[in-house]
């Protein structure tokens, strides 16, 4: 018998703030955690995606997009697996700040760093 702690209910369907995600069985979190973050594909509203299309592109995040990527980073950072010695309130502190792309693709950059894959 394992004594593994029992893991909080996944739920298929999660609304973040104005952001709505769905689970993808084919492309799960490859870590174990007691709620996987969602990843960006995974949002049904489209304002998620028409963020990271900008992003991709290089553009100014509109307010709109700045907030749909902030959700979904501080999603990402409170729940993904951090590597030992990883503190995650300063994370989640630095993702208020992020405001224009170039921010949010050095904080991107900062997260692959440390083994997390947000974008």
């Amino acid at each position: 018998m394992t004594s593994d702690a029992p893991r909080e209910a996944i739920p298929e369907r999660e609304q973040i703030g104005t952001l709505e995600f769905v689970r993808d069985p084919l492309y799960p979190y490859p870590f174990k955690v007691a709620i996987a973050p969602h990843f960006w594909m995974t949002e049904q509203t489209g304002v998620l995606s028409a963020a990271m299309e900008s992003y991709f592109h290089g553009e100014m995040p509109t307010p709109i997009h700045r907030a749909a990527l902030i959700a979904y980073l501080r999603q990402f950072v409170e729940r993904a697996l951090l590597l030992p010695g990883t503190k995650r309130e300063p994370l989640l502190a630095e993702i208020l700040t992020l405001r224009t792309q170039r921010e949010f693709e050095r904080f991107a950059d900062e997260l692959a760093a440390i083994g997390i894959e947000a974008f």
